[in-house]
């Protein structure tokens, strides 16, 4: 017995450091259901294995201790970490097949992350069947488990799961008890989650930039303003100065609403690169404007130093798109700012979409 819990014990204790790993995110998965699905092994009390062997169970005199296994899941998540789940697992070795239906409480540091640890505990009830139609299952049952998500999308994750089942058989001489440890790695899709009321005030931690939808650049220069192509009109904020064209004046920064990324990509859109056509087209058509700074973005999704190096992506994609339509290179310069700057709330989806952008360019120096 005392061996037993001690096995007990250094199997979870190899996964709780991974609690270290949670990082902040802003993805809404809280309302959400979770369908899991993997494979894996487990593994088969020695006492329990040789009393099956005993009463002529298993095809073999001496069966292995380790059982293929798959597992699924439904799981509903009322928040961010804490979630029901009820499901299935199965595994089969020497004739013998173990089928498990449980059902579980689990708590997660925080779903919403990118990589998030999580822990489970509830119960279960194995059914073993044998040849010639044997059947044996347990009084009573219960696990304790950990596990680490890690999201590959807004809604895929990769989930790895370790349990600890001890369960009651009557049957069993001795002690009765049985510890059967089940390992599974697969993939977790999660559905909409709940979405929170949209805030009436401003969001604070935005960069406060007037926001006009483009399809073209304007250069900023001294007045009378120059105006290189013709702006989308859009309805400014009382104050905000506008040019004869109805286009608001920007002085120093060019923000493009059209030049945005897909969820953890930096590759240029069609719909992206045909409006850098025109942006490069504007660059080149004034040199007078020295050197360009082109700023990249993220939301708030993965860890900082991820989301640091992705925005510095983003905005060397628009840079060599930029180069490859004309622009001198020594004229453009390309800057990360991962997170820091949003310029729409990160709890949303729509919020989240509109900072994954590389479409800041702010003019750095002139002639």
């Amino acid at each position: 017995m005392r061996d037993q819990i001690l096995k007990s014990v250094r199997t979870l204790a190899a996964v709780l450091p991974l609690l270290v790993l949670a990082h902040p995110a802003a993805a809404q998965r809280e309302g959400s259901w979770e369908f899991s699905g993997g494979g894996g092994v487990e593994f088969v009390d020695h006492a329990l294995r040789n009393f099956l062997v005993s009463k002529g169970f298993s095809t073999s005199a001496n069966p292995g201790s380790i059982a293929p296994a798959l597992a699924f899941r439904l799981g509903y998540n009322v928040n961010n970490n804490l979630g029901l789940s009820i499901g299935t697992a199965g595994a089969k070795g020497s004739g013998i097949k173990y089928l498990t239906p449980f059902a579980a409480v689990t708590y997660t540091v925080n779903l919403s992350a990118r990589t998030s640890p999580f822990l489970t505990l509830g119960t279960q009830f194995t059914r073993i069947t044998g040849q010639n139609s044997r059947r044996i299952h347990p009084t009573w049952g219960a696990h304790l488990g950990a596990g680490l998500r890690h999201m590959l999308s807004e809604n895929v994750a990769l989930r790895l799961e370790g349990r600890m089942a001890v369960e009651h058989y009557e049957e069993l001489p001795g002690k009765k008890t049985a510890y059967n440890p089940i390992l599974t790695l697969g993939l977790s899709y999660f559905t909409a989650g709940r979405q929170k009321p949209a805030e009436a005030v401003a969001c604070p931690a935005c960069t406060p930039l007037v926001r006009v939808r483009v399809d073209t650049v304007r250069i900023p220069a001294p007045p009378p303003v120059v105006v290189l192509h013709n702006c989308v009109r859009g309805i400014a904020p009382t104050g905000v100065q506008m040019d004869s064209y109805g286009c608001v004046v920007l002085t120093d920064t060019l923000l493009l609403e059209g030049v945005h990324f897909d969820f953890d990509k930096s590759n240029i859109s069609a719909h992206a690169d045909s409006i850098l056509d025109r942006v490069a087209e504007s660059m080149v058509a004034h040199p007078e404007i020295a050197y360009f700074e082109i700023a990249g973005h993220t939301d708030s999704v993965g860890t900082f130093a991820y989301n640091y190096l992705l925005s510095a992506r983003r905005a060397n994609a628009v840079r060599n798109e930029l180069i490859l339509e004309g622009v001198p290179s020594w004229r453009l310069a390309a800057v990360g700012y991962g997170e820091n700057f949003p310029i729409a709330p990160n709890a949303t989806v729509e919020g989240r979409a509109l900072n994954r952008r590389a479409t800041q360019i702010r003019v750095i120096k002139k002639q």
